[in-house]
Order: structure tokens, then C-alpha cells, then sequence
């Protein structure tokens, strides 16, 4: 990941009078495999189409490799694209489905056949070569639709939610493979979701998108850690969050009032701001008498969701005060819906935004 592959500059689309990309700009380095994560409408997908040359620019340009596509067609693009339905061919098998890409470059069957095996074997499909695609499980076929992009040799692969109709579990373990493959062949690769976790477990960078900006680009830790808004901080993951008024401010920290006690944040905000406070959940431990360094608050269970290998406890909070999540390894004896907990959190685990 030492230079710059792909290159958007003031990308800008409407449909009609909707503005779905608005100057937009995105830098990813070869070999570096970036998701694109946002709610419906906030442009993701018609930025992926727009690469792909499915979709035209209404300004801006787009560069692989050193060299504007904008104008060029998709079929002249070199871009692979695995869609969120696959679009194979039925009436196809598999080996048949993963070289059309090839055929219709015009190679030979005979320079076509080892690249297919090579393809096949890419994603551990060998044995399913001459099967029709019919006959595959979800996943399968999902491995056959990458193994097509990828076996034209693409400069840039492309990925419009291809785990979206899998179920979770196996949605899970496709995530994993499809990183280590796309690890080994060392291709550049955008991915698109709305799913936070999926885009956390599989990306080197995570681009946040809101109506057609974007909204923070960053590795997953810290745009889960280091949130540069309040719009990133509820899109990916959870949080405790209050709202209040900064009381006093310096040496970076602020502290801040708020309806559950006083809190202290890295941050610099005049005295007087609106702002509003918030921690993730995983931070936050049940101790009346934390070391130092630590916000000390006291709230009320309202409910309790056990989860497996965590349990959170949604917290009883103010009016107005809608985010409220604790998360432990293990419930506590005695503490249910009504209880009264003692909260604890690191002061440099603490952020604080602007207020809406």
C-alpha cells in the first residue's frame, strides 16, 4: 500500500434535482482494500457504479493506476465488479460462468482453461468446476462470482454488499476468506455495506458516508475509538452519551455537566458550549471506588440482553437522553432491570462532540 491507486476527485451525481454525490473526493493506495459504509441514499453504490462506468459523472474524474476513466466505458475500464446478487449465468456451469469474462476479451480457450483452473482453485472451487451454478450453495456462488471478476486480471475489484443474502454465520466466515483472498492476490478492492461489523471485520480504511460526502475515512480502530463526529460515532458501534454544558476548559480537558453527574473529556470547548459526552460501551465497568483517572456516574439498569460471550445493560436515563449502553463480560449477581449501578470510565476513553 505505497501509492496512490485509485483517485476520485470532486465526484458530483444527480438524479433529477437530488444531489447523491456532492464534490467528493477519495484516495486509496494499491493493494489497500477500503468499504464504503453509510445508510440507503447516502451515495455509496452510485459512487461504486460511477467507478465501474456504470453510472457517468456529472463533474469531477476518476483515475486508476495513473490514468482517467472517466470518459471511458465500463467494458474498457478493466474494473471487476461482484454484485450483490452475482449475476451468474444459469444455464452456465461454473467453469463456464467464471470464463465469460474471458471470452469476451477474445482470449484463446486454450490461455482461458489454466486461468480458470487457476481461478477455481483461488477460492477452492476446483471440484465444482463443471457443476451448474444452480446446484451451489449461497456461499459458493459467492465464491464463484469473485473468482469471475478476479480472473480477468481486473486493476480494481469492486464489491456491491456480495454477503447481504448469505446468513450470518456463514456471512461471517465469507468476510474472513474474502480478506485473506483478496490479501493474497494482492488486488485493490472497494467494498460496499451498510452492515458497521462487516465493515469493521474486512477493511483497511472505512470510508463513512453521509449524503454524498464523507464523512471520515480511517482504519477501523480509530474511526471506532476516535469518532470525528457525533453522525460516525452513531453509525459504528454503540455508546453511552449525555448531553450537557461545558463548565470549565483547559490543559486539553474540558468538563462538562450533565444530567447524570459531572464528566471530564480530552477536548477543547468554551465554557458555556453545548456539547454532548458519550463512551463506549465495552469502557464502562460497575465500581463505586474506581482508580484514579476515571468519570464516576450512577444510573438505573431498565434492561438486560445477554449475548453470548457479553451482556449488555440498557441504562434508565433522563428524558431526552437516548443512548444509554453498557457492555460486560459477565452480568454482576443481583443486577437486573431496576437495579442501581455505579459507573466507571477512563477520562481518555471519554469523548465529546457538539451538540446537535
Amino acid at each position: 500500500m505505497n501509492d496512490q491507486h485509485l483517485a476520485v476527485r470532486g465526484a458530483s451525481k444527480r438524479f433529477g434535482t437530488a444531489s447523491v454525490l456532492d464534490d467528493l473526493s477519495l484516495a486509496v493506495a494499491r493493494g489497500e482494500f477500503v468499504s464504503l459504509l453509510g445508510p440507503s441514499g447516502c451515495g455509496k453504490t452510485t459512487l461504486l457504479r460511477c467507478i465501474a462506468g456504470l453510472l457517468r459523472l456529472d463533474a469531477g474524474s476518476i483515475a486508476v493506476a495513473g490514468r482517467d476513466i472517466s470518459a471511458l466505458p465500463a467494458h474498457r475500464r478493466n474494473v471487476g465488479v461482484v454484485f450483490q446478487n452475482y449475476a451468474l449465468f444459469p444455464h452456465l456451469t461454473v467453469a463456464q460462468n467464471i470464463g465469460f469474462g474471458l471470452r469476451a476479451q477474445g482470449v484463446r480457450a486454450a490461455e482461458a482453461a489454466p486461468r480458470i483452473a487457476e481461478a477455481l482453485a483461488l477460492v477452492r472451487m476446483a471440484e465444482f468446476a463443471d457443476r451448474p451454478v444452480t446446484a451451489l450453495s449461497g456461499g459458493q456462488q459467492q465464491r464463484v462470482a469473485v473468482a469471475r471478476a478476479l480472473v480477468v486480471r481486473p486493476t480494481l475489484l469492486l464489491l456491491d454488499e456480495p454477503f447481504s443474502a448469505l446468513d450470518r454465520k456463514l456471512r461471517e466466515t465469507m468476510q474472513v476468506e474474502l480478506k485473506h483472498l483478496l490479501r493474497e492476490v494482492g488486488i485493490t478492492a472497494i467494498f460496499v455495506t451498510h452492515d458497521q461489523e462487516e465493515a469493521l471485520v474486512v477493511s483497511d480504511r472505512i470510508a463513512v458516508m453521509n449524503a454524498g460526502r464523507i464523512e471520515q475515512l480511517a482504519d477501523p480502530a480509530t474511526l471506532y475509538q476516535r469518532p470525528a463526529s457525533l453522525y460516525v460515532l452513531d453509525f459504528v458501534g454503540q455508546s453511552m452519551r449525555l448531553g450537557g454544558t461545558v463548565s470549565a476548559a483547559g490543559l486539553g480537558e474540558v468538563t462538562v455537566e450533565t444530567r447524570l453527574g459531572t464528566v471530564r473529556a480530552p477536548g477543547a470547548f468554551a465554557p458555556g458550549s453545548r456539547v454532548v459526552v458519550a463512551v463506549r460501551p465495552e469502557a464502562v465497568t460497575l465500581t463505586e471506588t474506581p482508580p484514579g483517572g476515571r468519570n464516576t456516574l450512577a444510573a438505573r439498569v431498565s434492561e438486560v440482553s445477554f449475548l453470548g460471550s457479553r451482556t449488555q445493560l440498557h441504562l434508565d436515563l433522563p428524558a431526552g437522553e437516548d443512548r444509554g449502553v453498557v457492555e460486560l463480560p459477565r452480568l454482576p449477581p443481583g443486577i437486573g432491570p431496576g437495579s442501581a449501578v455505579p459507573l466507571a470510565f477512563p477520562i481518555a476513553d471519554t469523548m465529546v462532540f457538539p451538540a446537535a
